[in-house]
């Protein structure tokens, strides 16, 4: 069993991508899906009304917070490691976040963002990521 740290690019997709929701329904029986601040709040950012908003919101609280939070210095070594990399706006602050939270937590990052590939291109092993196109 592997733990997954689900980004918003698969989430705001899985609804209208085949592709997407075939990879979610094969992981969800088998492995664990976790969430982190970062990402509820992106998520719930996508909200247009008020109502929709609490829909996201109960969406989040169904599933496990990370046990586990980062310090500062774990996101900013993500940062500064694209920096080294040349990649220094190849990822926003709450992807590096996102990233450390799944970094911390031993999770894989689910995605459908780029970002998350820069990122591990830059850190090493010590970050895993799955790009799922659509």
């Amino acid at each position: 069993m592997s733990t997954y740290l689900v980004d918003n690019s698969i989430w705001q997709k899985a609804g209208r991508s085949t592709r997407i929701a075939h990879r979610l329904t094969q992981l969800s029986p088998l492995h664990l899906f976790i969430t982190c601040p970062p990402q509820v709040l992106e998520y719930c950012h996508s909200a247009r009304t008020a109502a929709e908003y609490a829909e996201l919101r109960r969406d989040m609280d169904d599933l496990l917070p990370a046990h586990v939070h980062p310090s500062a210095a774990d996101a900013l070594d993500i940062q500064q490691a694209l920096w080294r990399t040349g990649r220094m706006r190849a990822a926003a602050a709450f992807d590096c976040l996102i990233a450390a939270y799944a970094r911390v937590n031993g999770a894989i990052v689910l995605n459908n963002d780029r970002d998350f590939g820069y990122i591990a291109d830059a850190v090493g092993e010590s970050f895993h990521q799955e790009y799922v196109p659509e």
